[in-house]
């Protein structure tokens, strides 16, 4: 604690036993008392006289309390509501009613500038009776510390937009200007001022910005007349004594954290990675898994389970159980799985590839058909159905397990191919499987699907020991007739709780079955499913096999938690792809930075959303953590703590999140023919160094809005010293964007040409053939940075240009990159753009 708030808490001390003196059980005059003051802070009556405040003064009903730049007053409320007033600042308590025997209590005030930090008591707590009247809306309080700050300022001086944060506690909400927003979740803020409210994640420059002013400056003592020492502090009782007894001192109420729940997806969705009572034993086995004559050959089984509400995408969910087979004389499997399933199948025999076969087999004495793979090493996994009879789907995976280890130490990234789900079976018009969805009916024939691609990592210090991605796009036709879909998956295998190593992954993405109608998100979970417990799940002789589940987790509703996963809805086999060569290589290290750009849907409404993109890549981990944000600082999809982030080279990233359904892929992933004429999948030529891609989210929680589709695009820029100070250069490549033409949306491109004057430290940005739209921007440089900016002067009504040079280790104008806004009437779009240049002309 520092020693200036140290004291002013001692002397403020007194002030407590003079409010408390008073019981409120019927408005009056007197509200509470100051508690603490540091000049100048005056108090206003209803007659406009004023006067300087002291400490203990006591807090008149409709009398205004001003402080200047360097005042600060707390105000402390009989039934133990505190408010802490910053500088510049206007309060005013316009009502106060409190009873203690019934403990109840009332109470209404207004801020008209500044900011404060409100601490609830009996008010707050017992009947949430509290409002806050604000030029941005009212504030309703529920049993939470709050922060209000309407004209703030981030430490190093930036302004920031007016919002509310809950620091702590239960809930508050904003009413009055546009809709409502609710916060229910500590470290989130409503934040006004450039638009429609919204509900974001707080920033900590903000948090760290109101705790400076309220802290107070070195050399106040809170209004104390004899400022105490040190040995004052040190010899009072106030350590000893509880925060409900004493004023508070403004810090951050830090309740006991929760214990954070790690449970691998695996053991969330089922037993699939773990033993089911007492693992057979497997007397006689040879280590293939192959066995002899009455030889148990240990299992995993998938069976349909009951779900509350119903199943997902494909009506049912599978739960997974340890299990055995016996290889019987006459050449057929028995079995038994641990929800208590009993089965009969074919014996197949291995294969030196993976193998496809048609089967029949029974399940609890009913008659199945189905599909049976074979590989090495005594791989095999049945998929099989009794049609509209239970069960409409069972499978049963077994093989030998390979180490993980081994297999992820090439140094490359691995490329394995998946094969249809028993029952979705989806494939693109290339007979390509599009995995881990249950819908993807947007022209799927168009569809870009990738293999999964796994790569190994140097640094296993947190137990990963490789790191997966993979993702499916289309996007079918243009303008008004356009359908679009996205589905990405993201992943690591990582050493599991019941022992080896498997894949533990989520998958989230969106789809617009058509240009008018709204996009549906959506998110889940995956695993990897192995054959004997304890051990990795990679299969086969050399690890040439996976078998992955996948679910979703349901529709998110605002307000609400994500719901629970429940279950696996897909089930598809691996099969490693040694003549597929996935090139790249990791250089990023530290933040590499850029653009963003997106349609976010909230509230009913579509509007456009420029910022910008922010990565920090942990080169060894394959892994990153950052997020998308406006320019003002407010996250649109952050990838941290639980989400998914897969780096396996500067061209394949991937990141999701099973909550929020918030996603983000590189182009090179699904690499989409959208440009010249759809020729061509790159934005620009040579431009290796700069990367772009899709983003979007989902409804979670307090944040209500959505995004389809959305783009970014990083690059290293270099220091604005490197920037040439003559010639010219011309840049060409592509843009791409989000459309709204009246009631359809849509992506869109164009080609984009730019000229830099590098001696003039201006230019020119142009776009043309976009949604058939030309449209020219003027920019100036920034006088610190390698960046540019400028308003749209010809093509479209209005609109603006924000960019910065890309640098490719040798050239540090090799490329430029940003994002733009256009709006002509109904029309409007935002979108990214990159270009790359031959050099600069002297």
């Amino acid at each position: 604690m520092k020693p200036n708030t140290r004291h002013a808490l001692l002397a403020a001390s007194a002030a407590l036993f003079v409010v408390v003196a008073f019981p409120v059980s019927a408005e009056t005059d007197v509200a509470g008392v100051t508690a603490a003051v540091n000049p100048d802070a005056s108090t206003i009556d209803r007659a406009g006289k004023t006067r300087l405040i002291s400490l203990g003064d006591p807090v008149i009903r409709n009398h205004r309390i001003e402080t200047s730049g360097a005042g600060l007053v707390q105000i402390l409320l009989a039934d133990g509501t505190s408010f802490t007033v910053g500088p510049n600042s206007s309060v005013v308590i316009d009502s106060f009613v409190y009873d203690p025997e019934k403990n109840t209590a009332a109470l209404a005030a207004t801020m008209s500038k500044g900011a404060l930090r409100f601490i609830g008591g009996k008010a707050s707590k017992a009947s949430g009776n509290v409002t806050i009247k604000t030029p941005i809306g009212t504030a309703g309080i529920r049993g939470a510390v709050v922060d209000i700050n309407l004209s703030g300022q981030t430490p190093d001086g930036q302004p920031l937009p007016p919002h509310m944060t809950l620091v702590y506690g239960k809930e508050v909400q904003l009413t009055g200007n546009g809709a409502p927003q609710r916060l229910f979740k500590q470290g989130f803020s409503i934040v006004a001022g450039d638009g429609q409210p919204r509900v974001q994640r707080t920033p900590p420059q903000w948090v760290s910005g109101l705790q400076q002013v309220l802290a107070g400056r070195p050399g106040q003592s809170g209004g104390a007349s004899n400022a105490p020492t040190e040995q004052t502090v040190a010899s009072s009782p106030v350590a000893e004594s509880n925060s409900a007894q004493l004023p508070s001192d403004n810090a951050i109420p830090v309740p006991t954290p929760r214990p954070i729940v790690t449970t691998p997806v695996e053991e969330v969705a089922s037993a699939s990675q773990r033993d089911v009572g007492t693992r057979p034993q497997v007397p006689g086995s040879d280590g293939n898994n192959s066995g002899g004559a009455d030889t148990e050959i240990a299992v995993s089984g998938l069976s349909p389970k009951e779900v509350a509400g119903g199943g997902g995408s494909s009506g049912l969910r599978l739960t997974a159980s340890r299990g055995t087979l016996t290889r019987n004389a006459d050449g057929t499997l028995s079995g038994a799985d641990g929800d208590s399933n009993r089965f009969t199948l074919p014996a197949l025999s291995s294969t030196s590839v993976l193998t496809e076969r048609s089967v029949s087999a029974s399940v609890n004495g009913t008659p199945v058909t189905g599909t049976a793979y074979t590989g090495s090493g005594g791989f095999f996994t049945y998929m099989l159905t009794a049609g509209n009879d239970d069960p409409k789907a069972f499978y049963v995976i077994g093989g030998t397990p390979a180490d993980a280890r081994v297999t992820l130490s090439t140094g490359e990234i691995l490329s394995y191919v998946l094969e249809p789900d028993l029952l979705a079976a989806l494939t693109n018009g290339s007979g390509t499987t599009i995995p881990f969805t249950g819908s993807f009916d947007a022209g799927s024939d168009a569809a870009v699907v990738s293999n999964l691609l796994i790569s190994g990592v140097s640094d296993t210090s947190d137990g990963v020991i490789g790191r997966a991605l993979q993702a499916s796009l289309v996007i079918s036709g243009t303008g008004a007739g356009q359908q679009s879909a996205i589905n990405v998956f993201s992943g690591s295998v990582e050493s599991l709780s019941g022992g080896g190593y498997g894949l533990v992954a989520s998958t989230a993405g969106s789809i617009r079955t058509d240009a008018i109608e709204l996009a549906e998100n959506s998110q889940g979970q995956a695993g990897s499913i192995g054959s004997t417990a304890g051990k990795d799940h990679f299969l086969g002789s050399n690890g040439e096999y996976l078998v992955i589940g996948s679910g979703s987790i349901g529709a998110t509703e605002f307000g609400d938690p994500a719901p629970a996963f429940q279950g696996y809805e897909q089930v598809h086999v691996a099969s490693r792809d040694d003549t597929a060569t996935v090139s790249g290589s990791r250089t990023f290290s530290g933040n590499v930075d850029g653009f963003s750009s997106a349609v976010i849907r909230q509230w009913g409404s579509n509007n456009l959303t420029r910022g910008s993109f922010s990565l920090n890549f942990d080169n060894a981990a394959g892994t990153f953590t950052g997020g998308i944000s406006t320019g003002g600082g407010s996250y649109f999809a952050e990838f941290y703590g639980e989400a998914d982030r897969s780096y396996l080279s500067d061209q394949v990233i991937a990141g999701t999140n099973s909550k929020d359904g918030a996603y983000m892929v590189s182009s090179a992933v699904v690499p989409a023919k959208i440009f010249n004429n759809s020729t061509s999948s790159t934005i620009c030529n040579a431009c290796e160094f700069m990367t772009w891609g899709w983003w979007g989210r989902n409804v979670y929680g307090e944040v209500n809005y959505t995004v389809h589709l959305g783009n970014w695009i990083i690059g290293k820029q270099p220091e604005n010293s490197a920037l040439p100070t003559s010639g010219t250069a011309t840049y060409n490549g592509n843009a791409v964007g989000t459309v709204i033409n009246g009631s359809a949306q849509y992506i869109a491109t164009g080609t984009m040409t730019s000229t830099m004057d590098f001696n003039a430290r201006s230019g020119t940005v142009s776009v043309s053939n976009y949604d058939s739209k030309n449209f020219s921007a003027g920019v100036n440089f920034a006088s610190n940075a390698p960046t540019f900016s400028g308003n749209i002067t010809s093509g479209v009504a209005s609109g603006s240009v924000t960019g910065a040079f890309a640098a490719n280790g040798t050239d540090p104008v090799k490329g430029i990159m940003g994002n733009f806004s256009a709006t002509d009437g109904s029309w409007e779009s935002t979108g990214i753009f990159a270009g790359s240049t031959t050099g600069v002309v002297p």
